[in-house]
């Protein structure tokens, strides 16, 4: 038998399958089926059309010493895919989000820790983990098993090889790989599939050669891209996502 707490807000054609838990508090938009055992706590608000496959947890208290008791509220967009046994926990504060967007596929036994933004069209592959605090921009691709230190950005377009540990924020458009760790290249096939003109992937793979593969540092690098690349929205996203870095950037090599 499943549970849903009568002052739960859940559209009329909301499916819910055998054995789920949903608390007060909860706000499910139409066409979300929720499969078995899933457990949904309160301060959860989900949209339309999502899909929460088996035993996933949504909106348990954030694995945070700091947390004593106010926690804050879990947001997930629309179209989300969600595989079986992911947590998703909700932030620190009261007034604080875990905010998902929409069109993301996240999958089995992936982690969405508190305070977590994730963009749109974000892929996660089985045992993904975001610590606390991690933003994902859109269009983010993170592979199998890999753990996502605190306060790390992930920057739009980027891939992550499976199995690396990212402590440092990855800029938009790269794929990271390699021991060490480092930026290999543009991700040339998720650009080319995202609809990215072969004009535009020679700008960014240019911008690269600058910032990663030239004798210049990284404040040198960003003035020569602003200088030679003025106008260009790709490149000036790159530059924004390096000024506003607080853990520093994963380097080339």
């Amino acid at each position: 038998m499943e549970f849903v707490h009568p002052e739960a807000e859940l559209a009329s054609d909301v499916s819910i399958g055998k054995g789920c838990i949903i608390e007060k508090d909860v706000s499910i938009g139409s066409g979300t089926r929720i499969d078995t055992g899933v457990i949904i706590k309160g301060g959860v608000i989900i949209g339309r059309n999502n899909e929460i496959h088996p035993y996933a947890v949504i909106g348990d208290t954030p694995q945070d010493m700091s947390y004593s008791k106010d926690k804050g509220v879990i947001q997930i967009g629309d179209n989300n895919i969600i595989r079986e046994f992911v947590t998703i926990h909700g932030a620190v504060g009261k007034d604080e989000r875990t905010m998902i967007g929409d069109h993301n596929y996240i999958m089995a036994y992936s982690h969405i820790a508190h305070n977590c933004k994730v963009g749109n069209h974000v892929l996660l592959v089985n045992g993904a983990t975001l610590g606390g605090l991690v933003e994902v921009q859109d269009y983010a691709y993170i592979s199998a098993f890999v753990p996502v230190h605190q306060w790390v950005r992930i920057g739009a377009y980027s891939i992550i090889g499976g199995g690396l540990r990212i402590t440092k924020d990855l800029v938009p458009y790269a794929l990271a790989g390699g021991s060490p760790l480092r930026v290999v290249s543009p991700n040339f096939i998720g650009l080319r599939r995202n609809g990215f003109s072969k004009e535009r992937i020679e700008r960014i793979k240019e911008a690269f050669r600058i910032l990663f593969r030239s004798n210049l540092n990284t404040g040198q690098a960003l003035k020569k891209l602003k200088e030679e690349f003025k106008g260009d929205e790709d490149i000036e996203r790159i530059i924004t996502f390096i000024k506003g870095s607080r853990r520093g950037i994963i380097k080339g090599g």
